[in-house]
């Protein structure tokens, strides 16, 4: 008689799964039975707790993508304009980009990714003065305004 026919020394293998996580007991009957006792409850309850704070980093992950993603959408090309208003007129109207209503923070991108870099407030007060002249529309409340053709 071999060895691994004598009691207690035959193969086993017990598979646990927590999650996404598996854990697999391989080894002899009396090593698996001796490891599925409080050495196993004790691991499992550490092994819960690792797949816990696994989940939170990757919903943190998840968030932090979002806010850092890319724009699904990429501002229209303005060429040069003479002056401030002239961009805005292009960038808002002419284009059409201005059809979907545009954040102060998606439009101050859009005219730096154009490389024309003014002051906010110089681009406030355009913005306001082509609502006013009934090119625009401004939409929302003060400090989440939004902006769209008229």
């Amino acid at each position: 008689m071999s060895q691994d026919k004598k009691e207690g020394n035959e193969h086993s293998k017990v598979s646990v799964r927590l999650g996404d996580f598996e854990v697999v007991l391989e080894g002899t009957q009396t090593n698996v039975e001796m490891l599925m006792g409080k050495r196993l409850y004790d691991f499992i309850g550490g092994l819960q707790k690792i797949a816990g704070a696994v989940a939170v980093a990757e919903e943190n992950k998840q968030e932090t993508k979002t806010e850092v993603s890319p724009p699904t959408e990429y501002p229209p090309p303005l060429g040069k304009p003479a002056n401030l208003v002239e961009a805005l007129t292009k960038l808002m109207v002419d284009t059409g980009w201005g059809s979907k209503p545009r954040s102060f923070g998606e439009i101050m991108t859009a005219l730096e990714t154009n490389t024309l870099y003014y002051e906010k407030a110089a681009v406030a007060t355009s913005l306001s003065n082509l609502v006013r002249q009934g090119k625009l529309r401004r939409l929302g409340s003060r400090g989440s305004f939004t902006y769209v053709v008229a």
